[in-house]
């Protein structure tokens, strides 16, 4: 009985483990057919994400760089590391014992640590590299060396070369130690070659452990983030990449449909494998039971195996030709914007027009960009930050003057948007969107409308409100209720702030403090107040009609997201034909349409609503255009960021980190 009794636990357990481990994955393949674009609200079963995952070029570059890097260093890595495991095994054991310990080093050092230590030796070696080709360059002309090395593709490929050997070699290592040491020997007794030996004895000796870290390397390559994060510069992004540059505003529902592909592709190939192994098994097994007959000699030995290295080497040659296609010397321009932060079809229309390649990245915050910018991990043209940030930006002296005769679309340029506080003489930006931060209620949820800061602090909603989680605008809701400047560099009045955002979340007001995860939150009903910006509550408005939006009596923050080129451009002229580009009056109209935040270009901003009508067939809704673009009476009462002091933006690191979010 009790043997039963724990046989029914053990199976009870195993079934909570799966689900926990499965049921996330399974509610991903879920909403990969969802017909909507929420990961919340069902819409009904439709193919839409995976048609348009096809189309979205951001998503399916990255796809495709995650597959090769992954596939070019799980090959690179296995040679080397089969290798480099042969190469241990012949020493003595003391020798043996020491490399080990290092090879063991990068597996059990955080990646963080990892990733930034390349990146930093990428960069003294490129800053290197400048000064001595200046100095080869100088007194001979015969071949000229390239002056600028940056961050791409080749310094991506070799980061995760150099982390997945270490795996390689722990795989192939115990089978090498689990190998006689005198079948070499009797091998070569019998007439064979070194290289004969190698080829006949060790490596099928040791052939599970070179696929074993073949496949952990590949897994490790196509899973990896932060090394890739530090490494990659602007040309190249993986998934992975992609997906966290993403969480400024909501992931993809794209994203949904790849991962559902790349995880049933995960179950065919273990399927397959297991399969191969088990026919493999059988086989021998029949063989040991029956002597059967010798085989007839084949005609041509090894002729198969030919074939099929053959084949492989086209491959990879191939692979290495489209790499070097799409990395050869041709007219490109280099952005970083936020996630979902433009109608992808202006980058195809872009570069069918002009022929300049883009290379769109995307950043999580103007932090992460800030950090990638100042550690020379970048080398990004024209960047999309916002006000607070651009301020910053000039005051280090990090961006260029812009010629403003390059940009003749800056004319449709509405005044209003122009010569603000971050940029007061416009020397340096072109704005690209504005928008406003305000409270989002799902109006079910709640007792009477919402006009006050004071709802993101009242104990009434305890458990049903979303805090933002970033210090800035978290601060500025209480900076507002309590009637202070959001831009306030006294620190009593951050400090009275800061105690009524940390008295809120002591006593449980808080679900929790987030970014994009409030678009399934409120859309799904799980939480009844937030505060976001007004672009993605009209986003979240079309899977659930209950929520409403208010720029609260206090006051908020209303912002400006403006292109600027960086001073360390290599393509200031296709920085120029973008920025012109984006900013003219067909690409506002798309984007406005794309994206829900308005535009500063005057003619798209007055043209939009017959614009709406004549793409949807009716008119749109005043409440909603005057909710994307506030009336000029709502925005006198907001004020923009403005760049604070260093020792006020450390102050508030403090606060933040006491919070402990």
């Amino acid at each position: 009985m009790s043997r039963r009794r724990n046989s029914v636990g053990d199976r009870v357990l195993m079934l909570l483990v799966g689900l926990f481990l499965y049921a996330p994955i399974v509610i991903l393949i879920v909403f990969s057919f969802n017909a909507g674009n929420s990961s919340s609200v069902w819409k009904g079963f439709s193919l839409h994400w995976y048609a348009e995952l096809l189309n979205n070029r951001l998503i399916m570059h990255s796809v495709y760089t995650t597959l090769l890097v992954s596939m070019l260093a799980t090959v690179i890595a296995t040679i080397a590391g089969t290798f480099a495991a042969i190469g241990f095994y012949g020493m003595r054991r003391r020798a043996r014992t020491g490399l080990m310990a290092v090879n063991n080093i990068p597996m059990m050092n955080a990646d963080i640590v990892t990733g930034v230590s390349l990146c930093l030796l990428f960069v003294v070696f490129f800053n290197g590299w400048h000064s001595f080709a200046v100095w080869v360059n100088g007194w001979q002309s015969l071949v000229v060396l390239p002056e600028r090395l940056t961050l791409g593709f080749g310094t991506l490929l070799i980061a995760h070369v150099c982390f997945n050997i270490p795996y390689v070699i722990l795989s192939v290592g115990p089978k090498l130690r689990q190998m006689d040491r005198n079948l070499i020997d009797a091998a070569q007794d019998l007439g064979c070659t070194w290289m004969q030996a190698f080829w006949k004895v060790i490596i099928p000796e040791i052939k599970p452990g070179i696929v074993s870290g073949a496949l952990t390397a590949f897994t490790m390559s196509i899973d990896d983030f932060i090394i890739s994060y530090f490494t990659a510069g602007t040309s190249s992004s993986t998934l992975a990449m992609t997906i966290y540059g993403m969480t400024k505003k909501r992931v993809s529902p794209e994203i949904n449909a790849v991962s559902t592909l790349l995880f049933v592709t995960v179950i065919i190939l273990l399927a397959i494998i297991n399969l191969r192994e088990n026919h493999q098994q059988s086989h021998s097994r029949r063989h040991a039971e029956a002597v059967a007959p010798a085989p007839a000699p084949k005609k041509h030995p090894g002729l198969g195996k030919k074939i099929a290295a053959g084949a492989m080497a086209c491959v990879m040659v191939a692979l290495l030709i489209v790499t070097g296609t799409a990395a050869r010397s041709e007219r490109v321009v280099n952005v970083c914007s936020w996630g979902e932060y433009i109608d992808e079809s202006l980058i195809t229309e872009f570069e069918e027009q002009t022929g300049i390649r883009v290379n769109y990245q995307t950043a999580e915050s103007n932090e992460a960009l800030y950090s990638l910018i100042k550690m020379g991990g970048a080398d990004f043209d024209v960047i999309v930050p916002s006000d607070y940030m651009i301020a910053r930006l000039i005051q280090e002296d990090m961006l260029a003057e812009l010629d403003y005769d390059a940009i003749p679309n800056f004319e449709k340029i509405d005044p209003q948007f122009t010569h603000l506080s971050f940029d007061p003489e416009n020397r340096y930006t072109v704005p690209y969107t504005w928008g406003s931060v305000g409270i989002i209620y799902n109006t079910t949820m709640v007792e009477e409308p919402i006009t006050s800061w004071g709802a993101m602090f009242d104990e009434k909603y305890a458990g049903q409100v979303l805090m933002i989680n970033n210090s800035r605008d978290a601060l500025m809701a209480a900076l507002c209720y309590l009637g202070y400047d959001i831009n306030t560099t006294d620190e009593a009045q951050l400090t009275e702030a800061f105690e009524l955002v940390k008295n809120a979340k002591d006593k449980g007001v808080y679900q929790a403090f987030v970014m994009d995860e409030i678009f399934g939150k409120m859309e799904g009903g799980n939480a009844a107040i937030s505060m976001y910006y007004a672009g993605d509550y009209l986003t979240m408005l079309e899977n659930n009609e209950d929520l409403a939006f208010v720029i609260p009596e206090e006051g908020s923050n209303w912002f400006v997201d403006a292109m600027c080129v960086l001073k360390s451009s290599q393509h200031q002229d296709e920085a120029y034909e973008w920025i012109n580009f984006i900013a003219s009056t067909d690409s506002n109209l798309a984007n406005m349409d794309y994206i829900w935040y308005a535009s500063p270009n005057a003619e798209a901003l007055a043209e939009y609503p017959a614009y709406y009508e004549e793409t949807y067939g009716e008119p749109l809704d005043e409440e909603l255009y005057h909710i994307m673009a506030i009336p000029d009476e709502v925005r006198a009462r907001c004020e923009i960021y403005v760049n604070l002091p260093q020792e006020t933006l450390k102050f508030y690191d403090k606060l933040w980190t006491q919070l402990g979010v």
